[in-house]
């Protein structure tokens, strides 16, 4: 991991550094990056996604075994929400089903991170809903650098296109994601798009399919680390080197 990392993480002196997660298609892998890029900076991950698929639900958090759901009490109450803390994973700021009905309007979405990141004094990453929304615009707002994972097929990277078009002004970081074995197009294709709108792009993650099939709730970068994971483990330390310069 890189030994910046403690400087970086104490911010510009205002706050913790925000590094947000999104991509305008699902599946490819930006909730696995959130998840790794919080436990590996050591930050509370904040779940802005609602779906069953969720960082919250992989991470082993049932909302149906709870009585609140603290993502939208803080939200109503302009409180700040406790993180779960936990070993061999990031501290998390669980999602609900019922937060795609309560999400803030952008401007106070953003002024909530900022103020939970000052107070929480740690770094903030936050894992987004695919696709557009109020939280997703809130979490854009809020970041310091955004992390946008790209798969190298083709309506991966016409994703990829809307998204580029669309936040071109952003503090977006492309982190080509999932790479088995590119066509020379696609690898051109991502070229052209990344070219076009001037968005830097970071160190590859490769495809391990053993990822996809995994059960534990815990963070694949935790201690111990199995030995087929020591590939990804490098990759992702080279992923928080990649934020931790961003714009260096």
């Amino acid at each position: 991991m890189s030994k910046t990392l403690p400087e970086w993480a104490r911010g510009d002196g205002n706050r913790p550094p925000i590094v947000g997660t999104a991509a305008y298609k699902g599946g490819d892998g930006k909730s696995t990056i959130a998840r790794e890029l919080a436990y590996l900076v050591g930050g509370v991950l904040v779940d802005f996604d609602w779906d069953l698929g969720c960082s919250t639900r992989s991470l082993g958090y049932r909302h149906e075994q709870r009585m609140s759901a603290p993502l939208i009490d803080a939200l109503e109450k302009g409180s700040t929400p406790s993180p779960l803390r936990w070993r061999r994973k990031p501290d998390l700021v669980p999602s609900h089903p019922d937060f795609v009905h309560a999400q803030p309007d952008p401007e106070e979405g953003a002024d909530a991170l900022a103020r939970w990141a000052k107070e929480w004094q740690q770094p903030v990453v936050v894992d987004t809903h695919p696709g557009g929304c109020d939280s997703t615009y809130a979490a854009l707002k809020a970041a310091d650098v955004i992390v946008v994972p790209a798969v190298l097929v083709k309506e991966s990277l016409n994703a990829l296109e809307g998204m580029l078009n669309e936040l071109t002004d952003y503090p977006l970081l492309v982190i080509p994601y999932q790479i088995k074995s590119p066509t020379s197009w696609a690898r051109k294709r991502l070229a052209d798009l990344t070219k076009q709108y001037d968005i830097p792009v970071g160190p590859p993650v490769h495809h391990y399919g053993w990822i996809e099939k995994r059960t534990l709730n815990l963070a694949i970068c935790s201690e111990p680390i199995a030995k087929r994971a020591e590939p990804f483990v490098r990759e992702m330390d080279r992923v928080v080197d990649a934020v931790i310069n961003y714009g260096g």
